[in-house]
């Protein structure tokens, strides 16, 4: 592991999180403890789905406790990603729904709030990862997911978008698609958005989105999880996270430990032992009576090309840790590096291997260098 040494942020980014950090209007102070972030923050979470004509970007958002009286929570479906093709010959009951912590178009906050940016992984969807997407949320970001449809679950099984574009393009887009909608007069999220400086969190494929997005002067810090480095000798010059499962059997660890030993300090690791590939998305947990979403589509009779059911099932069997139990692992140092890149929390909290504390069931390995 590599060495714990210290050194501080760049004054622009602290200044910039300094900002972003004044936006808010209700506390957003840390409880007491080594894992402060586990648990959901001081606030209700939105969401909204915004267009950027190719593709969808969908969009949670803080809101204050009660906004969402009355109103059930958020569910979607994957089939909504399936080709038209594929989706037609499954039965009308192989629709698994997944809950989320989010409730459709309920009023913002007071407020703005910093934006960060998640990138799903290859036969992923924008919808992945809402057990994260939404405690970011409630911890006081805007938190932006848009559709790589160049690796989405779609291309995937065939249907590739027609102009395809680059991670780096579809990121910036949704950048510019949230400043406009911060200024849009009368927009749900109008005056909400601080988008400024922004920070960029993805899973597996999504993780080498989060490095090369990395790179941009805009971005405060990135996020990678269950996933290495292309190139590990041209990392960006950012505060960086990078989480994955001991155990993950798509991203192999070594290589995710390779990539962090590679990056420009300040920077972090995470191991959750014996957790795999998919611990940090929803895909376990959907369908998860039936066996997961690779079992749902084979009971359903549709074909699912081997890589795909490997890549689908990875951490989801009874050997690996639960992903139910891995979550709060991930919610925990995910927002917790988010709040210091951002300058919200002057000196890192809750990024230590003391944190162990808070997660009994969950097992992990820290390293640091700062």
């Amino acid at each position: 592991m590599a060495k714990r040494t210290f050194s501080l942020l760049t004054p622009l980014a602290l200044l910039a999180g300094f900002l972003a950090a004044a936006c808010g209007t209700e506390s957003s102070s840390p409880s007491a403890g080594p894992a402060p972030y586990a648990s959901a923050g001081p606030y209700s979470v939105g969401v909204t789905t915004l267009d950027l004509g190719d593709r969808k970007v969908e969009v949670w958002y803080p809101a204050d406790r009660g906004a969402e009286r009355g109103i059930e929570p958020d569910v979607y479906y994957i089939r909504s990603w399936l080709p038209a093709a594929i989706d037609a010959i499954l039965p009308a009951d192989a629709n698994p729904p997944f809950v989320t912590d989010a409730y459709r178009e309920i009023r913002p906050a007071d407020g703005r709030f910093p934006l960060v940016l998640f990138a799903h992984g290859f036969a992923g969807f924008r919808d992945q990862s809402t057990f994260l997407t939404t405690h970011l949320a409630s911890w006081g970001f805007v938190v932006a997911a848009p559709d790589y449809l160049e690796r989405g679950l779609g291309a995937a099984l065939g249907q590739r978008p027609v102009v395809p574009r680059a991670d780096v393009e579809v990121s910036r887009s949704t950048v510019d698609l949230l400043k406009a909608e911060d200024v849009r007069p009368g927009g749900l999220l109008a005056g909400h958005v601080s988008a400024d400086r922004v920070a960029i969190t993805g899973h597996s494929a999504g993780g080498g989105s989060a490095v090369l997005f990395g790179n941009e002067p805009d971005v405060l810090t990135y996020v990678s999880m269950s996933a290495g480095a292309r190139d590990p000798s041209n990392l960006p010059d950012k505060p960086s996270l990078w989480l994955t499962g001991r155990t993950d059997g798509v991203a192999a660890v070594a290589g995710v430990e390779s990539a962090y030993a590679a990056a420009k300090a300040p920077k972090s690791l995470v191991i959750i032992e014996n957790a795999g590939h998919l611990v940090p998305s929803d895909l376990c947990a959907i369908g998860e009576n039936g066996g997961g979403i690779v079992q749902v589509a084979l009971d359903a009779g549709l074909p699912v090309p081997e890589n795909l059911q490997r890549l689908g099932t990875d951490g989801c069997g009874p050997e690996s840790l639960p992903v139910r139990d891995g979550w709060p692992v991930v919610r925990h140092f995910v927002t917790a590096q988010m709040r210091w890149a951002f300058g919200i929390d002057a000196q890192p909290t809750g990024l230590s291997q003391a944190a162990q504390g808070a997660f009994p069931a969950a097992p992990f390995v820290y390293a640091e260098e700062r």
